[in-house]
């Protein structure tokens, strides 16, 4: 069956319309074979669950921050989300701080960079005292889920828990949408424009768009409890490692110290991520038993583990242009930028080690959200497109929020115009951003 031919006969609904294509399947059911490789898949009809403009893949910080700009720029919206929960790595992760809020300007001044959806997602947190810090703020995981909930259902996104994306919906070069599988069986969603906010790129790996795989420390973070507890005074006391402060009440978070032994660690390799599982969760429990059995640390407890593993590099889109580290350090200005972001950590730089403190913002070009060859996709958060030495940077929750916006909003202008993401009107992009309080140029 031609692919045009499948989203023409594709069943619609439930009901008496899945019967009718379970009947349909059981007729087509082949002999099991087994050639010690591989197993051949029978032919089937996938039920169509929804038509839409715009469909975000991948509810983590990019994902949410596009679903809410696709939505309030008039584009009928879903998302859709593996796990129970919004805010990906940074609330089911625990990994808090909203990193690279602030870069150094050319005059030597230190600016907020990350404004629009972002610096809104703070400033309620901030009024339900539920985040700490001006720069690089850390939120609290719960209060977050909470709100970037009541953030889309007051944007109309549609919203799709529970669904695990499983391949993409192609006609020719164009995506046409994806498969999921979820506890209502295999369906796919069909869009007219699809952004990748997997955080592993699956989207654009699934279409065939060329990308690289960038290997990266694994970790699990946990909270601790019972901070207050901490007697220094205790005979035989030595100081031990319990995380950074949190807005929950004497709860730290940690996740240095008990990451997975290997220093780079594939995140797309099933029998990796079942070891790393096993593995951190082990050395997180061997270091709470030690910081317990520590004098003066009895009274500590171990809150929780994160309900996602801490994945943080996969696969990086080779994008229409792919953002470069030396941009990000020299002030490199593009006509398509969506958005500007900083920086959180030292790092090495013609020789030189540059301070967090001292390092430049930078901008990120619209380009870098698009694919190559594929149409009708976009991709925001870790997986779009930038070369392995701005990773510390390009990873990160705010960076992620500011890709999700631009990438939301320029699927939004995609549908009004009807024209393909690429071909949209780029400085009309960089006037609807602006209207949002984006930050484009400093």
């Amino acid at each position: 069956m031609k692919r045009r031919d499948f989203l023409k006969t594709a069943i619609i609904g439930t009901g008496a319309a899945a019967l009718g294509t379970a009947e349909a399947n059981a007729r087509k059911q082949k002999a099991f074979q087994d050639d010690g490789q591989y197993v051949t898949e029978p032919e089937k009809q996938i039920p169509i669950l929804a038509h839409t403009d715009v469909l975000v893949v991948g509810g983590g910080p990019a994902g949410t921050a596009a679903a809410i700009a696709a939505s309030r720029g008039g584009a009928e919206t879903y998302l859709v989300e593996r796990y129970n929960h919004l805010g990906g790595l940074w609330t089911g992760g625990l990994v808090l701080p909203l990193l690279s809020t602030h870069g150094l300007s050319p005059k030597g001044e230190t600016k907020q960079v990350i404004w629009g959806i972002g610096a809104e997602i703070v400033e309620r947190l901030r009024d339900m005292k539920m985040v700490i810090n001006e720069r690089n703020p850390l939120v609290d995981p719960e209060a977050t889920k909470y709100l970037l909930e009541r953030m889309i259902e007051e944007a109309g996104v549609k919203m799709v828990y529970h669904a695990w994306a499983t391949g993409a919906v192609m006609d020719g070069k164009r995506v046409k949408g994806i498969f999921i599988e979820s506890k209502s069986g295999r369906q796919a969603i069909i869009a007219k424009v699809v952004i990748d906010c997997t955080g592993d790129g699956d989207v654009y790996a699934w279409a065939g768009e060329e990308f690289q795989e960038i290997m990266h420390r694994i970790a699990l973070p946990h909270r601790y409890g019972g901070i207050d507890k901490i007697n220094p005074n205790a005979p035989g006391y030595k100081k031990q490692n319990v995380g950074w402060k949190t807005p929950t009440p004497n709860t730290y978070v940690k996740w240095t110290g008990s990451a997975a032994p290997e220093p780079k660690s594939s995140g797309i390799d099933v029998m990796n991520l079942t070891h790393v599982q096993l593995e951190t969760r082990r050395r997180v429990w061997e270091d709470f038993e030690h910081i317990r059995n520590t004098p003066g640390y009895e009274q500590v407890f171990l809150v929780d583990t994160a309900s996602q593993l801490g994945v943080r590099m996969s696969r990086v889109m080779e994008g229409e242009y792919r953002l470069t580290f030396e941009d990000s350090m020299t002030y490199r200005s593009f006509d398509d930028v969506i958005g500007m972001s900083g920086s959180w950590t030292a790092v090495p730089y013609h020789g030189t080690n540059i301070k967090a403190n001292d390092r430049p913002y930078w901008q990120i070009p619209y380009r870098s959200l698009l694919p190559k060859h594929i149409e009708g996709l976009l991709a925001a958060g870790r997986c779009f497109s930038y070369d392995e030495p701005l990773v510390e940077d390009a990873r990160v929750i705010g960076t992620c929020i500011v890709t999700g916006q631009g990438a939301g909003t320029a699927a939004a202008l995609s549908i009004s115009s009807r024209t393909m993401p690429r071909d949209i009107d780029r400085q009309q992009l960089r006037r609807l951003l602006k209207q949002q309080n984006v930050l484009l140029e400093a």
